[in-house]
């Protein structure tokens, strides 16, 4: 690289402001009164260390040596006090709650760490000594200030700007791989150390661009932050066992801590994850390099990419969807989960790594990951599936994230498997409209992309649109592979059906022991009880705008309260179908209409196990103030363990249907916190909702008894 005046100008303008940072800090420092102060200086001595390399060949001789021979003791020096600072801090902050021998436990480790502190000052103030004394750091100051020059032209920085991310970049591409290995705690670090030599190379060159890369240095601020963190658990995690030498009457609090530390490692590791592989997907890196050059990025405007979603497996399917989306022009696909199923996850699973493909993780997915840690799933299909992966798939699986969200051409899109912030709801063509304009002012986002209801979908509310396209592998309207297309800036949607080999599919399905299964991929159908449930009511003439909005208000309710009412996929379908039927006792009056319920939906003809029925006309018939009673019909026939089931159901549904009391859908939204001995509900949309809030009060009633707390609603 050729060198400029104005470059080493620069160079000399950073490394002087880096060592007035490093010198502010020695007072504070000595006196160690603040453990700020240490903090300050450490990260100052790395920047000034940066600098130093970045514009190595600005700094030659024997002098530049002694310098970056100062500076990496500084760094080196104040590493473990700095590090006892933190850990005695957080501690501190940790454990202040703790009661009994945990609360000794720890009050031990920390003065432990305190003295140890303590010890090392003396050392830290004859540094300070030395920095303020004749020697390298007050040369530097002097050769630095004396040489300093101004009216650098930044544009002869583009280039160095370029070359030092890239070599950063590329320092830390190479532990990409570590990223989703939880156990790769060595990765993890050096991943931490790329990320700090990336942002200290920006830091070096930010001056040279208009908006001085803010953006940019936030978000690798917060992965370094995320990485940092991980980092500090690791380091507490290898140091518990000494510890339990040193001090083993702390044993029950080094036991807590490393509980602790783990499940919070835990966590860290999921955040970071996510975040890697959104920076991935959203190429940040890309265009963080291409902004480095000093020109802007021009995409390839107008694009079409496909939408496609609920593989499961079907290989076949998705050769033929991707073929026929390339014959017709499309440059990228964005697959909204669900990848895993038969007969072919592997392979299925190899085409949607290629590079042309950006996915997040579906409950299929999740549910496999679940398989993999050795938890049972009572579904035979998904467990051979998962069986079939290798660890690379595992891992792959387990670094989608939860949603992407992506700038094309001007337009925000958005891709998630159920709906944005939720695990199962499904958007449909009779989602509320109330609700799909909740869900497009909150996300703020020009394009949501769903899957999960196996079903095509494209609407458009408060300015967004909504796609779901459909099912590639299982579709639920015909044999018919299904995905879309989508232009983007014009956001034009076209719903897409392509032919592939399913008897094919099915034969195969059939030769791993399957019966119901291949019959679905050849006719294109899957067995949905509420669908079948809806259409029985509608003879009845309910009112279906009210029906589908008490169904996404218990729905969300039951998503909400997992943790609470334990109860399973199953029961939540159990609660649509009766949120569905609920008012078909209206087709003879409103008196009455609940007992009438039970009654119709018993003598229904709904493809339903004469469990179920009794259950679905239990819940039906309990909508409103009234509990069930032991001694009631139908209701006492059912056992201990389905009465309570239904108690909890019918308990969330009477509450929706009061959230609902104008029968108007005012109610775009319901969340539920729930406590020990409380649980607090907040509704919101648009409009006047007294009544919903009245209503929705009384039957809250319900609620409480159902579950044993106290219940709250605000809006």
């Amino acid at each position: 690289m050729k060198l400029t005046d104005d470059l080493c100008a620069h160079g000399r303008r950073i490394a002087a402001q880096r060592l007035e940072a490093l010198l502010a800090e020695v007072e504070g420092v000595r006196s160690g009164e603040d453990i700020e102060y240490v903090h300050r200086m450490r990260v100052a001595s790395r920047r000034l260390r940066s600098a130093l390399r970045i514009f190595g060949e600005c700094f030659k001789g024997k002098k530049a040596k002694r310098w970056r021979k100062a500076v990496r003791q500084v760094t080196a020096s104040l590493g473990e006090a700095r590090d006892l600072d933190v850990q005695i801090e957080l501690l501190g902050e940790m454990a202040k709650d703790w009661q009994g021998e945990e609360a000794v436990g720890v009050a031990l480790i920390i003065e432990m760490l305190r003295c140890r502190r303590t010890s090392l000052q003396p050392g830290v103030a004859a540094l300070m000594d030395g920095i303020t004394g004749d020697g390298a750091f007050q040369e530097m100051r002097s050769e630095i200030a004396d040489r300093e020059r101004s009216n650098v032209d930044t544009s002869v920085l583009h280039p160095y700007a370029f070359a030092h991310a890239s070599v950063a970049v590329d320092e830390l591409m190479e532990h990409s791989h570590s990223v989703p290995v939880y156990e790769d705690w060595q990765g993890h670090h050096a991943l931490r150390i790329a990320g700090k030599h990336l942002r200290y190379a920006l830091e070096a060159f930010r001056d040279a661009y208009d908006d001085g890369l803010d953006d940019e240095l936030k978000v690798l601020k917060k992965l370094q932050d995320t990485v940092g963190e991980l980092h500090d658990c690791d380091v507490w995690l290898q140091r518990l066992p000494g510890l339990r030498e040193e001090a083993p009457t702390a044993a029950m609090a080094i036991d807590r801590l490393a509980t602790v530390f783990e499940d919070h490692r835990r966590e860290l590791h999921s955040e970071l994850v996510e975040m890697w592989f959104a920076l991935l997907q959203e190429r940040f890196l890309f265009r963080l390099l291409d902004k480095l050059k000093g020109r802007s990025i021009v995409e390839a405007c107008p694009v079409r990419v496909a939408l496609i979603s609920d593989v499961h497996g079907n290989v076949s399917a998705l050769r033929a969807v991707m073929e026929h989306a390339r014959a017709n022009g499309v440059t990228a696909f964005l697959n909204a989960g669900d990848a895993v199923g038969l007969p072919h996850p592997v392979e299925t699973i190899a085409l949607l790594r290629e590079r042309d493909v950006l996915s997040v993780i579906g409950n299929i997915d999740r549910a496999a990951l679940r398989i993999a840690s050795g938890k049972k799933v009572n579904d035979r299909q998904l467990e051979m599936a998962t069986e079939m992966l290798g660890k690379d798939d595992v891992e792959w699986l387990a670094s989608l994230p939860e949603d992407l969200r992506l700038d094309i051409c001007g337009r925000t899109v958005l891709v998630t498997h159920a709906s944005p912030g939720q695990e199962a709801e499904k958007l449909t063509a009779s989602t509320p409209e109330n609700r799909l304009s909740h869900l497009a002012g909150a996300s703020r986002a020009d394009v949501i992309v769903t899957g999960h209801s196996h079903m095509p979908m494209m609407r458009e509310c408060a300015g967004t649109v909504f796609v779901n396209p459909g099912s590639v592998g299982r579709p639920r309207d015909g044999p018919e592979a299904s995905y879309a297309l989508l232009d983007l800036p014009s956001m034009n949607v076209e719903l897409t059906r392509v032919s592939y080999d399913a008897q094919g599919t099915a034969d195969e399905l059939r030769a791993q022991g399957f019966k119901d299964l291949p019959k679905d991929v050849e006719n294109g159908r899957m067995a949905d009880k509420v669908r079948d449930a809806g259409k029985w009511a509608e003879t009845f003439h309910i009112e279906h705008a009210h029906a589908e909005q008490v169904r996404s208000l218990a729905t969300l309710i039951f998503d909400n309260i997992r943790g609470l009412h334990r109860l399973d996929p199953k029961d939540r379908e159990l609660l649509e179908m009766a949120a569905m039927v609920h008012d078909v006792g209206f087709s003879e009056g409103a008196e009455g209409h609940q007992r009438r319920a039970l009654d119709m939906v018993m003598k229904a003809d709904l493809p339903l196990e004469e469990v179920e029925k009794r259950m679905l006309a239990c819940i039906a018939r309990y909508h409103g103030l009234r509990s069930p009673r032991r001694d009631d019909k139908v209701f006492k026939g059912l056992t201990q363990s389905e009465r309570k089931r239904v108690v909890k159901l019918s308990a969330i549904l009477a509450l929706a249907d009061g959230l609902d009391r104008s029968h108007a859908s005012l109610v775009g939204d319901v969340r539920l916190t729930v406590g020990r001995k409380a649980v607090r509900i907040s509704i919101s949309g648009p409009g006047d909702l007294t009544a919903e809030k009245e209503w929705g009060s009384l039957k809250a009633g319900r609620f409480a008894r159902a579950f044993g707390r106290e219940v709250t609603l605000d809006g």
